[in-house]
């Protein structure tokens, strides 16, 4: 399942250019500041990777490519791993890929907002087609910058396969965004975030119960993403979902960060 749940992701966070030489995805994406989006992603047979790594690397420097190699599945490329860490290649990055049943799965049945209480701000979760109004939003809320060459390089691949979550109360400023991409029944979701000052109110769980509730529509009942392995507040929540560790993986590249 990690192998397939990596290709997965790889098509739901499409690099500009992919080349594939021997099992091997080489991916480059200028002007995105990103390593999925600019690393080399494994064939999913541990010899076959380690045997063929040198040609990878040696397609990428030919055609201009970072030395950047995703080591995903970790548990799955211990061979591979250990090569490049003898060429002195640092890790970093360190992150696990998280999967479980979607919450309409878990309940049987289809999620209904409850009602909110006497007083209580109300809160309006949008599903929507990328546009440059989701885009601000996504900035503002996460404080990340490069939204927009994001957006424009890789998310606009995503077509009707993607819907784009913002969150607001009262109609007032976005507070919790999130992306959620289906394929072969299984829903990605990237990019969730919530204002520093809104947060640990349930507005992550509002968005990801809308996004769950779509790709319901589309049977997909399965989950996944990734989270950085010291994000304990994450995976608290995630846990509390029902999620898993699926697989780890990181980063290897010539310098300690890449």
């Amino acid at each position: 399942m990690s192998h397939e749940l990596e290709r997965l992701a790889a098509r739901a966070w499409p690099a500009d250019e992919v080349h594939e030489v021997e099992g091997w995805l080489l991916r480059r994406t200028e002007g995105v500041d990103r390593r999925r989006s600019n690393s080399l992603l494994p064939p999913a047979e541990p010899a076959h990777a380690a045997r063929t790594v040198d040609l990878a690397l040696a397609t990428a420097e030919e055609l201009g490519m970072a030395p950047v190699l995703q080591v995903s599945p970790a548990e799955g490329h211990l061979l591979l791993d250990d090569a490049l860490a003898q060429r002195g290649m640092a890790a970093s990055g360190s992150s696990l890929v998280l999967a479980g049943p979607a919450a309409t799965a878990r309940a049987g049945r289809t999620l209904a907002a409850p009602a909110p209480e006497a007083g209580a701000p109300v809160r309006d979760v949008r599903l929507q087609a990328l546009d440059p109004g989701w885009v601000d939003a996504w900035a503002a809320v996460s404080g990340n910058g490069g939204t927009t060459e994001t957006a424009d390089l890789v998310l606009s691949q995503l077509g009707d396969r993607a819907r784009f979550a913002v969150l607001r109360e009262d109609g007032g400023s976005p507070l919790a965004i999130g992306i959620g991409v289906v394929e072969d029944g299984w829903l990605g979701i990237f990019s969730l975030a919530t204002a520093v000052a809104a947060r640990r109110r349930g507005l992550a769980s509002a968005v990801m119960d809308a996004l769950e509730a779509w790709a319901a529509t589309r049977d997909a009942h399965r989950v996944y993403l990734q989270v950085e392995r010291d994000n304990d507040a994450a995976l608290r929540f995630y846990g509390r979902r029902g999620f898993h560790v699926a697989h780890s993986y990181h980063y290897r590249s010539a310098g300690p960060r890449a």
